[in-house]
């Protein structure tokens, strides 16, 4: 069923109607959360937060956007408000680094990759906020440009800019240990230093 009509069932008092949104989009809730805060019980706290907002802010949705990408959006600000008070750092998991940093396949030593892993982790982690949050939306919850925009509210110019940047100031903070890289794998920085 479609967002907008368990969305209108809800505004019209069905409140079971809101518990299909809250399972589509418990996963993007957390994982944004998580990678924000870099705090389990915090992301789940926040979670549940985030599903009280959207519930009491239901009747305000403007459903010409994605209902998607607005519950991204107050879980960023949510997540934001939270971090400016906290000042914690992003979290990543280990699958996501290895997406970022590494060609499928490579490299075989996996004591080498763990290593990387840690390495790129460290880099993600020092990045400004503005800058590191591009990175969480991009790659570790896979939106587009489009729905950047939406989540942020700036224009697609700043977001290609700030990714690219990211992945700049990256390449810059690697650049020592991929030159000291023992195997000298081609393909293990490649999105670390090219644009899309």
């Amino acid at each position: 069923m479609d967002d907008i009509v368990h969305i209108r069932k809800c505004l019209s008092g069905h409140r079971d109607s809101f518990e299909p949104l809250v399972a589509k989009y418990k996963n993007l809730v957390y994982g944004i959360a998580l990678n924000v805060l870099n705090n389990k019980a915090e992301a789940a706290d926040v979670t549940q937060d985030v599903f009280l907002k959207v519930w009491a802010s239901l009747a305000r949705y403007d459903s010409q956007y994605s209902f998607k990408t607005w519950i991204a959006r107050i879980t960023v600000n949510h997540c934001i408000n939270i971090n400016h008070r906290s000042k914690v750092m992003v979290a990543w998991d280990e699958e996501e680094v290895e997406r970022i940093t590494t060609d499928r396949g490579l490299p075989e030593d996996h004591a080498l990759l763990k290593e990387k892993q840690e390495v790129v982790r460290k880099a993600i982690d020092e990045l400004p906020e503005m800058y590191r949050l591009i990175i969480v939306l991009y790659h570790q919850q896979s939106l587009s440009y489009d729905e950047i925009c939406k989540v942020t509210g700036y224009p697609l110019s700043i977001i290609k800019n700030r990714l690219y940047r990211a992945r700049k100031m990256l390449s810059e903070k690697l650049r020592d240990y991929a030159g000291n890289d023992r195997k000298g794998d081609e393909g293990t920085w490649i999105a670390v230093n090219h644009g899309t």
